[in-house]
């Protein structure tokens, strides 16, 4: 049978592509077939977006794109029409099978290197209804598939492929690009430290949700993807940034958090079509390179509307342009931000606009609204926590749990009486982990609620290893403020709460949990604990 991308087709199919889908199942190997596939490509230097119903591949024939139409075909005068539900519409399906195939052949063309020529034919698919002989000189019978081919599918496309000389090899590393493009496998790759005694590698693949996210990020132009702690927000931002990227286009990725921006400004250092770091930061660079000044003494309202307004000026005299603005933490990001980062939209009608963005995180912003009334997506899957944390996480405020079906050791929760109780809980904590589960300095991390707590610990010595600043850790164990350390996320986390009484307690609470990816130890008061479910 052939190869399936997806393997299962979405709920959302229409009725006119699930028979297609079915039949094209039948086909043998090697084909590959693909279904809905979209794409974006610069032409001609402005930015461009191409779809198609689905997309045939075989190391021999090449690649056949096929338009699926439902309904009635009408033709009048050399005019296409189509009866549906909706009433009858003007359409030339054979027009739109080529213009698909074209544009898919230059955007496979510029986006992979060294492709070989891969020979391409199209045709139309009509389920519904059965069509004698042909229908116009653009619309040979061979190039006509109707409702009695759904019963002889590899016949029907033996036909296609012989009408359009499809016979050249194109080899297995060229069919390997080819299916990367139009079906790209994304794969998380994390180390876990299981109990604390054994280390596990293992991957974990993109969710469905998270595919239908990316499908729909190829389509949209203002997007918004809601998702909780561990859904995957800031991989979906990197991975659609480097894909945009990868064909051409500039791009901005910024998050609110300096720790996260950091890391991400690491990430593409190597990337001269990303710009990526925390807002801040880049804020202050875009302000200086447009020659305006940037205030020497900030006082933290000035970060509101004021940096906001800068940031537009610069953005109006300076030369700084991108094709595309990715936003991770969107939630804490004030209403001036994003209209200023519009801005720098090359085009701003066409330019793209991405916001991650996770309500229960934000700390900065109460009651935030997106920028935006847009299509939205909901992440729902936890692919970053063990079910035993999820669980834990999920109680703060009462949500559902987001079970991802993979077990860990049981949270820990080492109560203490007063604030002179950390640094003692700290070394029972960090004992196990280190000592006798062998896992690395690098793996843990501790969090505090409060800076306070973290400033008199830092450089401090339990079980055997010293509390070192995020920023300038050497061979010890990190320690940072919660709120710092969102975005961020290790094997192991021992997380200090001295209380959980306010809203923003709370929203500490649920981000500090949910960094660690296989064991949690929580410390703080009775209260603390009892308010968790411990």
């Amino acid at each position: 049978m052939a190869r399936m991308y997806p393997p299962k087709l979405p709920a959302d199919a229409s009725s006119s592509e699930r028979p297609v889908y079915g039949a094209l199942e039948q086909l043998p190997d090697p084909w590959r077939v693909f279904y809905s596939v979209a794409w974006q490509s610069l032409r001609n230097g402005r930015q461009g977006d191409g779809e198609a119903d689905f997309v045939l591949v075989h190391p021999s024939h090449g690649l056949i794109v096929i338009e699926a139409k439902g309904g009635t075909i009408t033709i009048k005068d050399g005019e296409w029409f189509t009866s549906g539900k909706g009433g009858l519409f003007r359409i030339d399906p054979f027009e739109q099978a080529v213009s698909s195939k074209h544009a898919l052949m230059t955007y496979l063309r510029d986006t992979i290197p060294d492709l070989p020529w891969v020979e391409s034919g199209h045709a139309v698919w009509f389920p519904e209804i059965t069509v004698d002989g042909n229908l116009s000189a653009a619309a040979p019978d061979e190039l006509i598939l109707d409702r009695t081919d759904l019963r002889r599918p590899v016949a029907a496309v033996n036909d296609v492929v012989n009408r359009w000389g499809l016979h050249k090899t194109i080899g297995e590393d060229a069919l390997e690009a080819i299916t990367q493009h139009l079906a790209p496998t994304v794969t998380i790759r994390h180390t876990l430290a299981d109990d604390v005694a054994e280390v596990k590698a293992r991957q974990i693949e993109l969710t469905e949700t998270q595919r239908l996210a990316l499908a729909g990020l190829a389509r949209m132009r203002r997007v918004l993807v809601y998702g909780g702690a561990g859904t995957g927000k800031t991989v979906l931002a990197e991975e659609r940034a480097r894909r945009l990227s990868g064909d051409g286009f500039r791009v901005v990725l910024v998050c609110f958090n300096r720790p996260l921006g950091d890391a991400l400004a690491a990430e593409f250092a190597d990337n001269d079509l990303v710009t990526a770091g925390s807002f801040h930061e880049q804020a202050r660079r875009w302000i200086e390179e447009a020659g305006l000044s940037f205030p020497d003494d900030i006082e933290q309202g000035w970060w509101d509307d004021p940096a906001g307004e800068l940031l537009l000026e610069a953005f109006t005299r300076g030369e700084f342009r991108t094709d595309a603005v990715i936003i991770d933490e969107g939630q804490d990001f004030d209403d001036s931000w994003f209209m200023a980062l519009e801005a720098a939209l090359a085009e701003p009608s066409e330019g793209l606009f991405l916001v991650f963005a996770d309500p229960h995180q934000a700390i900065y912003r109460e009651g935030w609204e997106p920028p935006f009334n847009t299509v939205q997506y909901n992440l729902d899957l936890n692919c970053r926590n063990t079910n035993q944390i999820a669980a834990v996480v999920a109680r703060i405020y009462g949500d559902d749990l987001p079970s991802r079906g993979t077990d860990g050791p049981e949270p820990q929760f080492l109560s203490i009486e007063s604030p002179e109780g950390v640094r003692k809980a700290l070394g029972r904590a960090l004992h196990p982990l280190i000592n006798e589960g062998n896992l690395a300095t690098s793996d843990v991390v501790v969090l505090t609620q409060k800076r306070a707590t973290k400033d008199a610990l830092i450089e401090v010595s339990v079980a055997g290893v010293t509390l070192e600043a995020i920023e300038e850790r050497t061979d010890g164990v990190a320690i940072e403020t919660i709120h710092r350390y969102k975005g961020l996320e290790a094997a192991a986390a021992v997380v200090i709460l001295e209380r959980l009484e306010k809203d923003r307690d709370r929203a500490l609470a649920y981000i500090g949990l949910s960094r660690p990816r296989v064991q949690l130890v929580v410390i703080g008061p009775p209260a603390v604990g009892e308010t968790l479910g411990f």
